[in-house]
């Protein structure tokens, strides 16, 4: 699983044999869950709204290298 990002403590990672909709998992200490890369809602599990904000802007931000990425790695 490597890790994508790192920023103000949040790790990003993209999983090698993830199935389903393009996503990334977000942790953030004892927080985790998944995130949509086409709107960077929140899919499952649970993130303070802060750090629930800031993935947002970075799934929006880079969202064109990410689905190269999730497209690179799923299949």
């Amino acid at each position: 699983m490597p890790r994508i990002a790192f920023f103000f403590g949040i790790s990003i990672y993209m999983y090698l044999d993830d199935h389903g909709v393009p996503h990334c998992h977000a942790i953030y200490g004892d927080y985790g869950g998944s995130f949509s890369l086409e709107s960077g809602d929140l899919l499952a599990g649970q993130m303070p709204p802060v750090q629930m904000k800031k993935i947002k802007q970075f799934i929006q931000n880079n969202q064109d290298e990410l689905m190269e990425k999730w497209n690179e790695l799923s299949g």
